[in-house]
């Protein structure tokens, strides 16, 4: 069975090889900018390849005229209350293009998904291409499925969309040097439907689908997720020459969408989707700090400068010359007299059709066969392909296996335990909400209380004005019992939506963390304090939990990665109270949150609409002194880290290492500047009172000058 164990360190391999290539194109690519501020397309492009161009175009222009289609259906539409060309299709010819494109997913037996870890995409009534590091063989591909229509509809809900199983017993092939794999898919998904009631897409095998400097669009499940479209600041960057295997573009898209499906301005596929591609310096991949990037770094650090794609046309190259074991030799034969230029093949073309064909139905009102909304399948029968006789068996090759993969997550969202009070022994209630602030919680949900979300061993509170966390509380247990894996082992970095909240109130990678390259995805409660268990299961559904958007702030690179001036004193400050406190137990219940300050906040455009940044957060840490017993005493340490004067003196892209001033803070100042509340026992056993209101004025320069109030250590 594959996932996503051994995805990921492939991934980082075609990387390698791709920028090596970026790099050997060099001046290819300056010639091509500047052949294309002369003249366009049509001058930067081969004159062979231009022709070829020209005449499909006048071919698809003629074709559309004679079947009725008009520019409207590739007009980019609004969908809900904004356009977003990340969610949601931006024309009806791109939503036709996705219906075929599915989620690679691990399923267990009842057909019920664990994790997604690539895309795959119809290229025939029962066979799916994707890449071969994401299958290198057919054993991988056993375990797994295709679910396609997981996307978000337009009131921002997600769809489960269907899946069907991964079948490689009916077909498999895969090439390494191409890296495309195809697998067979069953004929009916886990609830009934049929897999002919969902269109596929035709690989095309001619050159002049697209010129350089055209748009290259694609439909994506990056990083295991909802589909997206990637439609903005995307174009060719070279024209390839004809002994080239790849395709070069820049897109916005979002990196882990291995196999899925790159499109000219049509919505024709013109290369399947591989890697990224990223900088290489001296051999090494850099980050976007400019530094060499290693493997104990997230993806999400590497300096991407483009994305690369397999040209179909070798693709279909190839398989016309491929060999497969006879039991699969008719499904080959097929697929190989499916690869033709027929232009009324187009989504457009198909769409038409089948609109004509059920107008004219009687009893059938017009339109009724494409469903734009929700799970935006387009069912449409397809008419399987003829078998003949073909070809001598070949196996491709696997690869090493690899260490890294991707996180777990939990399916069951109903059940999640959340923070308990009674952790440490004493009640530990959790925050709430001044009356004041409560309308910005309250945002849209008809309600008259925060609404809780649960996870493993946290809980929190959404602000859905601001679209971020308004508090959070967590569980922490430090004991070596609790904890077997190292953060490498957990596996690669994934930020998912809580699907029991709209997307809506969710602040996602296009709307600030891809653009803004100075902000990491910043925990509030961090993976640290969250993973631990009883088991090892519990263990692992804990550290993915702390990976919900929900629990995402953006934070700066200097402060979030625990290197700013003292040595990682916010992220350091619980571990030192640990040391501190005699007789803690290494158990902690800890309240974090930013401060979200309308009036003071960053407000900045990064592209995707008005988003405002924390200037400050806020940590509020309870320790026991022998907790869990009767003579159990609470203590609490407030803190507020505050890094205005660097956005001041730097603004939000050029921030310096020492610039964050972290302050120790009474519980009741927190109060005054969140909104949130403590309850009165946590107020009495507040370390911070007491303290003189100049030096709680003053930043702390070292974890030492925090100290417990009752029983500091060596007393």
């Amino acid at each position: 069975m594959q996932s996503a164990r051994q995805v990921t360190e492939r991934q980082i391999e075609r990387a390698h090889y791709a920028g090596l290539r970026w790099r050997d194109m060099q001046e290819r690519r300056a010639e091509a900018v500047r052949l294309l501020k002369q003249g366009g397309p049509e001058l930067a492009d081969s004159p062979e390849r231009v022709q070829r161009w020209r005449l499909r175009e006048e071919a698809k222009r003629v074709a559309y005229a004679r079947a009725g289609v008009t520019d409207a259906f590739f007009r980019e539409r609004r969908i809900g209350p904004t356009l977003d060309l990340d969610d949601f299709a931006p024309n009806d010819a791109a939503r036709l293009a996705g219906s075929s494109v599915g989620r690679i997913v691990q399923i267990d037996g009842r057909g019920s998904v664990i994790d997604g870890f690539a895309t795959g995409f119809l290229i025939s009534p029962s066979l799916l291409i994707t890449n071969h590091h994401v299958f290198a063989d057919a054993g991988e591909a056993d375990g797994c499925g295709v679910q396609f229509g997981y996307e978000l509809q337009t009131d921002r809900r997600l769809a489960a969309g269907v899946v069907f199983a991964l079948d490689p017993a009916l077909f498999f092939y895969a090439n390494e040097e191409l890296d495309f794999a195809i697998v067979g898919v069953a004929a009916s998904a886990f609830d009934g439907q049929r897999l002919t009631e969902f269109t596929h897409l035709p690989l095309i095998p001619v050159n002049g689908k697209i010129l350089v400097g055209q748009p290259v669009s694609i439909i994506q499940y990056p990083d295991g997720g909802p589909k997206k479209y990637g439609v903005r600041d995307n174009e060719l960057l070279v024209a390839p020459a004809e002994a080239d295997l790849f395709l070069e573009y820049t897109t916005d898209t979002l990196p882990g969408s291995s196999g899925s499906p790159a499109f000219n301005k049509d919505w024709e596929v013109v290369a399947l989707h591989h890697s990224g591609v990223p900088e290489i310096k001296d051999g090494q991949i850099m980050t976007i700090r400019g530094t060499p990037w290693t493997r104990e770094m997230p993806d999400s650090d590497i300096h991407w400068v483009a994305n690369e794609g397999v040209r179909v046309s070798r693709i279909c190259a190839h398989l016309a010359k491929a060999q497969v074991p006879i039991g699969q030799q008719s499904a080959l034969a097929a697929l190989v007299r499916s690869f033709a230029d027929d232009l009324s093949e187009m989504p457009a073309l198909k769409s038409q059709r089948e609109e004509n064909a059920m107008t004219s139905a009687p009893g059938t009102e017009r339109g009724t066969t494409i469903i734009v909304n929700g799970t935006a399948n387009f069912y449409m029968g397809v008419q399987a392909p003829a078998t003949s006789a073909g070809r001598i068996p070949v196996v491709a090759p696997p690869l090493p296996p690899a260490v890294e993969k991707k996180l777990r997550f939990d399916p069951d969202y109903a059940h999640r335990p959340g923070y308990k009070a009674n952790f440490l022994g004493p009640n530990v209630p959790l925050p709430d909400v001044e009356a004041g602030r409560m309308a910005e919680i309250f945002k849209q949900t008809g309600t008259n209380k925060p609404e809780l979300f649960k996870y493993h061993h946290y809980s929190l509170v959404m602000n859905k004005t601001r679209k971020l966390v308004m508090w959070a509380a967590v569980n922490v247990d430090y004991n070596t019992s609790k904890r077997r894996k190292t953060r490498e082992e957990f596996g690669t970095d994934t930020w998912v939506p809580d699907p029991r909240l709209a997307n809506t109130f969710q602040i996602e990678d296009p709307e600030l963390y891809e653009p803004a390259a100075k902000f990491d995805r910043g925990h509030i409660v961090r993976r640290d304090d969250t993973a631990w268990g009883d088991t090892a299961e519990e263990e692992i559904l804990a550290n993915s939990d702390s990976f919900h958007w929900t629990n995402c702030t953006p934070q700066h690179e200097e402060f979030n990665r625990d290197a700013f001036g003292f040595h990682g004193l916010w992220g350091g400050l619980e571990n030192h109270i640990a040391e501190e406190a005699e007789n803690t137990g290494r158990l902690f219940c800890i309240f974090a949150g930013p401060v979200l300050d309308n009036a003071h906040d960053i407000h900045h455009n990064f592209g995707a609409g008005e988003v405002l940044i924390p200037r400050k957060f806020w940590k509020v840490v309870i320790v026991a002194e022998d907790p869990r017993t009767p003579a159990a005493q609470l203590e609490a340490f407030g803190f507020v880290l505050d890094q205005s004067k660097a956005i001041q003196q730097f603004g939000i892209e050029r921030f310096s290492v020492g610039e964050f001033d972290t302050f120790q803070k009474t519980l009741q100042e927190i109060t005054d500047l969140t909104g949130v509340t403590f309850d009165a026992a946590l107020h009495a056993v507040d370390n911070g009172v007491g303290i003189p209101d100049e030096s709680r004025r003053r930043p702390l320069k070292s974890a030492n000058e925090v100290r417990p109030r009752r029983k500091p250590a060596g007393v």
